[in-house]
């Protein structure tokens, strides 16, 4: 199992090299906030603790807990993000597992390059290592790792920092649902997802988790969003999984939702940093 790396997306942003990210300590103003308006997302490392708050069926653990460290750098260049997972499940037969995925990314400011790695000790391939470039007319992917392999896709395809970008600017104009098609590296880095994110309205009073208590949040925007992943290539049923979550207009998140399927696991941010943001030049 895997958090993908949009979600939390992961998930970032598509700004000029001339309008340099924001800061968390620096409110965005209400002119920025406008629903076309480029996202600021802040820098920031964020630390959650997921425990299992749901299951049902045989293949539902009786236990389970784990942690997210989550890495966000935004550069004049790009966006690097780096996530490290760790969940201990107890299942109701056979042996306790631990499982451990870690996963950077790098995506460039026009959303036209997109770097990933992905190191993971719960299934094979345990390595996948690739990257997507954006042409005119489709979306080149080609893999170095577990094995090289090339494959191309429509040209609206979407890396993880331009479909956060566009969630907060669909949140800002008020609206419900957001569709897209997005890759993310994930998985074994072959496919390709529908995505259909559920937005709900602005969140009010008081945020429970830990970290949310931070002087850099207060006064911010957040959304309730719903984020569902459906193969392309399925024509209908389930989709694999959805994660759900209190978006900021920062792109910090909390209150986290995992489901997948058999189980659902909850994570609260806990502990979160704001290193300065990066000064670009014009």
């Amino acid at each position: 199992m895997r958090l993908t790396l949009l979600a939390l997306a992961a998930l970032v942003t598509s700004l000029a090299c001339a309008a340099p990210p924001a800061s968390a300590q620096i409110k965005p103003s209400a002119e920025a906030r406008t629903p076309d308006a480029p996202v600021a997302l802040a820098s920031h490392r964020a630390i959650y603790d997921l425990r299992l708050s749901d299951g049902a069926g045989s293949k539902a653990p009786v236990n389970a807990s784990g942690r997210i460290a989550f890495d966000f750098s935004a550069s004049c260049g790009g966006y690097a993000q780096t996530l490290r997972q760790a969940i201990d499940l107890e299942p109701s037969e056979g042996e306790r597992r631990i499982t451990e995925t870690r996963s950077t990314t790098f995506e460039d400011v026009r959303g036209d390059g997109f770097r990933f790695s992905t190191e993971r000790t719960d299934e094979s391939p345990g390595e996948v290592d690739g990257r997507a470039v954006r042409g005119p007319r489709d979306v080149s992917i080609a893999l170095t790792r577990p094995e090289t392999y090339q494959l191309s896709t429509q040209s609206d395809v979407i890396f993880p920092t331009q479909h956060i970008e566009r969630i907060i600017q669909a949140a800002r104009r008020g609206e419900k649902v957001l569709l897209a098609r997005v890759y993310d590296g994930s998985d074994d880095g072959r496919k390709i997802f529908d995505v259909t994110t559920i937005i709900g309205k602005p969140a009010q009073g008081q945020d429970p988790d830990h970290g949310a208590q931070s002087p850099a949040l207060r006064g911010l925007t957040r959304w309730p969003v719903a984020v569902a992943y459906f193969p392309v290539e399925r024509r209908d049923g389930p989709p694999d999984y959805v994660l759900s979550f209190n978006l900021y207009e920062n792109g910090v998140s909390t209150g986290l939702k995992l489901d997948y399927g058999d189980f659902v696991l909850s994570g609260e941010l806990t502990r979160i940093e704001f290193p300065p943001a990066a000064q670009c030049g014009r």
